[in-house]
């Protein structure tokens, strides 16, 4: 089907008119078949115009992350290279690509793209509500770095979205500790990661992006308690931003951070993130499951931990929601 529908979205960027018997002659299709796959087309946001005793002709194309509009413009060695599916609707990206990294074969970089998640998750198996709009996706990787260098990953994925908002945007993004992308304060992305390793070899990691790129923020009301307030790109800037170019820019940066912690390791990771943040050496709370601590954000330790001064001791915090007071 993805073949197909690629097939006759080139048939129709050509100039001019073209009429159904003319696609269906060169698409190898019935003129019914023809119809079916405009209707499609359409609904993945290309604009086709039609006109009697004219055809067909493409007035638009789309600005959803599809494969073969991705593979025009991705410039990747190899993520998104190796294969790129794309749902319209899917229970989460995140399981799919853990189903398929399971069953092995050529899996490093490949990427599964959704437009709408009926089961997506956050960190801490909380529910990510992902409507239509925003861009979902997991990539697959089979990484070189030690297991102890796995906890970078996180901080791998962050900068590729806050800088890839930022490029696409104008706008200021920024991160916050341990992987929000922010927008004026709130929540504009998430990041989760799921890995499979033994002794101390990473068999493979699976990365999950969530980002509220054109999205009613009505749709994302959940329970806020310790969580920051949210927001989506299209009400930060007050524009719909191009998917497409997003995700593009997402997978490159993904790339180009993950190469460079191959070859260079934590600490140009950590010095880039710390560069985006807007919190360290502000006050904050840091809420764990049985307990909270609260002090000054001072720093990011080599290792990804936060590292908070308290009226008493400094502490290097693992894991937990961190609210800006």
């Amino acid at each position: 089907m993805p073949d197909r529908l690629q097939q006759l979205a080139e048939l129709l960027s050509a100039e001019g008119f073209l009429s159904g018997q003319d696609i269906a002659k060169k698409a190898g299709i019935s003129r019914s078949a023809v119809w079916k796959y405009i209707v499609r087309l359409r609904r993945y946001g290309y604009g086709i115009e039609s006109r009697r005793g004219m055809g067909y002709r493409l007035a638009k194309t789309t600005d959803l992350p599809v494969p073969w509009e991705l593979a025009k413009i991705l410039k990747t060695s190899v993520v998104g290279k190796s294969q790129i599916i794309y749902r319209e609707n899917i229970d989460s990206t995140q399981s799919l690509a853990l189903r398929l990294a399971e069953k092995g074969g050529k899996i490093h970089g490949l990427v599964v793209i959704a437009e709408q998640q009926t089961s997506g998750r956050g960190r801490m198996k909380r529910k990510w509500l992902s409507p239509k709009g925003g861009v979902w996706l997991s990539v697959v990787l089979k990484p070189l770095v030690s297991l102890t260098m796995s906890t970078m990953l996180p901080f791998v994925a962050a900068l590729a979205v806050c800088d890839a908002i930022r490029q696409s945007t104008k706008a200021d993004a920024t991160l916050k500790w341990p992987n929000d992308v922010m927008m004026a304060g709130k929540k504009v992305a998430g990041i989760l990661l799921d890995m499979s390793a033994e002794a101390d070899m990473i068999n493979y990691v699976v990365i999950g992006i969530g980002i509220n790129a054109n999205v009613e923020t009505s749709k994302l009301k959940v329970d806020r308690q310790n969580k920051p307030e949210i927001t989506s790109i299209r009400q930060s800037i007050g524009r719909d931003v191009n998917r497409l170019h997003l995700t593009a820019l997402v997978l490159e940066k993904l790339e180009m951070y993950y190469s460079v912690l191959e070859k260079y390791g934590s600490e140009p990771i950590i010095r880039e993130w710390r560069a985006r943040s807007d919190m360290l050496g502000k006050k904050v709370t840091v809420v764990q499951q049985d307990r909270t601590y609260s002090g000054v954000a001072a720093n990011i330790n080599e290792d990804g931990s936060l590292l908070l001064k308290t009226k008493d001791q400094e502490i290097s915090i693992v894991s937990g929601d961190v609210i800006i007071n």
